[in-house]
């Protein structure tokens, strides 16, 4: 059995069958990471991770019953709460490491959620570069 161990305090890694190829492209990885500063190896890893999301149970939430009872909230929260819980929630997501995979997905459930005016509205404040023109509004 092999223990992966990378500089700094990286986990370890325990494999009775590590194969010597698993072993140094684990230890590669552990390496890279370390010499990546907390914030950008953590970004890393969460886009890893969402590229890699199997559709299944979220880690914490075996039975489903966060996005369960997340669903069953928003169906009866009154629109205030939603706008809300769903600020700070957008608020926070700004901040957290999450993979360029979940930002479109959750950017892409805001935009539906727009009636098309709206979104031909918003396409018109965007340049020929992509930057948003701001005209009195965030």
């Amino acid at each position: 059995m092999r223990m992966v161990r990378s500089s700094g305090e990286m986990a370890g890694i325990t494999c009775a069958d590590l194969e010597d190829g698993q072993y140094r492209a684990i230890a590669a990885l552990c390496e890279a990471l370390a010499e990546c500063c907390i914030k950008d190896a953590a970004a890393i890893c969460a886009a890893y991770l969402d590229d890699h999301r199997t559709g299944g149970p979220v880690m914490g939430d075996p039975f489903g019953m966060v996005s369960g009872d997340a669903a069953l909230w928003a169906d009866s929260a009154p629109a205030h709460e939603l706008v809300a819980y769903g600020t700070a929630a957008l608020d926070r997501l700004r901040t957290a490491n999450l993979g360029l995979n979940a930002r479109k997905r959750l950017f892409a459930a805001l935009w539906r959620s727009f009636p098309d005016q709206d979104r031909k509205a918003f396409l018109a404040r965007v340049d020929a570069e992509g930057r948003f023109i701001h005209r009195g509004t965030e």
